[in-house]
């Protein structure tokens, strides 16, 4: 009995201990940021991120990333467990501007004015060809250049 009131006094006094350390870092970082006088106002500006993901359904992982190139598009690739994903279907890709292209494997528009809206669906199979899904995935690029979209699902 002695010894279990010795671990509860300990647990109780130890929680007590560390929060009360962190407290005190806590407020001496404030201390002295506000004090020095060095504390920028960064969060206050805020910028508009490149990208925005607006819907993903039935997608498991999608990238979007920046590629080298100065013309205003994007590039659309879907795949699945890895690899290009040929058993779509009823892919169809709404877009506010630019012309579509489609080189193997890969759906683009080019040309496109920004903000540059693109909405994806098609049909998929899982992983096992026992289901099939309806996939959305809807996003919009505020930055311009050429961008690479991978949709895996």
């Amino acid at each position: 009995m002695a010894k279990k009131s010795i671990l509860i006094a300990i647990i109780i006094l130890g929680c007590s201990a560390f929060t009360l350390l962190t407290e005190s870092k806590a407020t001496d970082r404030v201390n002295s940021a506000t004090g020095s006088g060095t504390l920028s106002n960064s969060r206050t500006h805020k910028t508009r991120p490149p990208y925005r993901i607006i819907n993903s359904r039935y997608v498991s992982r999608s990238t979007i990333k920046k590629s080298i190139g100065n013309i205003n598009g994007v590039r659309i690739r879907i795949k699945q467990n890895g690899m290009d994903n040929t058993d779509i279907e009823d892919l169809a890709i709404a877009y506010d501007s630019g012309n579509e292209y489609r080189m193997g494997n890969t759906v683009g528009i080019d040309n496109s004015s920004l903000p540059l809206y693109v909405k994806v669906t098609y049909r998929s199979w899982n992983t096992f060809h026992a289901v099939q899904f309806d996939v959305t995935y809807e996003f919009v690029i505020y930055c311009p250049g050429t961008w690479d979209v991978t949709i895996s699902n």
